[in-house]
């Protein structure tokens, strides 16, 4: 999830296990990292990849890849936390899924009706019920809608494979106990959109 181009594919799992750009410590509760992860996890579902431009009145959530059932000290672990859909999140619960900053997920999974190509693969396909109808449906349909505006309508496409608005300015957050990844914020996708080196798409 950590590398953007210039490209656009609406559903492309990353070929590398993801590279967290952000350490932040210290919040009391997990809610309060999202706006870090939203950045590091460049503003979708790590699980379903749907974009949070795709639906902004949608409820976003923090989940843990080790569930807090399972270890409650990481349950404020900055490396224990995803951004995640509410759906997925959902569907997740306490469940096992592979860390997709140990495991690539594009080494995992081929998206469409989705196909596992490992038993990591096969692993998010059960848990987060990625061959859902309503999974399938969505991704036609985004397809779908992606395909025309790219003919059509470019500024409909780049607004629709681009960046949210409202970015996060990550350079003024102040976490508790610091920041194990400082360089991350200074990197930040507000900061480079400011800087004119934002790409119009991802």
């Amino acid at each position: 999830m950590d590398r953007v181009t210039s490209g656009a594919e609406p559903y492309a799992y990353p070929p590398h296990a993801h590279e967290r750009r952000h350490g932040p410590r210290g919040y009391s509760s997990h809610k309060e990292y999202r706006r870090w992860l939203e950045d590091d996890f460049i503003f979708r579902c790590v699980y379903c990849l749907k974009r949070m431009v795709w639906a902004p009145t949608d409820i976003w959530t923090v989940d843990h890849i080790v569930p807090r059932e399972e270890a409650p000290e990481l349950a404020c672990e900055y490396d224990n936390l995803v951004l995640a859909c509410q759906f997925c999140n959902l569907l997740k619960s306490s469940h096992w899924v592979p860390d997709p900053c140990i495991a690539a997920y594009g080494s995992c999974l081929r998206i469409g009706v989705v196909t596992p190509l490992n038993r990591h693969g096969r692993r998010l396909v059960d848990t987060i019920r990625l061959n859902h109808p309503r999974h399938v449906e969505e991704r036609k349909k985004t397809i779908r809608v992606v395909r025309i505006l790219a003919r059509h309508d470019p500024v409909g496409f780049e607004r629709l494979m681009g960046f949210p608005a409202n970015l996060p300015d990550l350079t003024t957050l102040r976490p508790p106990a610091g920041n194990r990844r400082p360089q991350g914020a200074a990197e930040c996708y507000f900061v480079r959109r400011n800087r004119g080196d934002l790409p119009k798409t991802y």
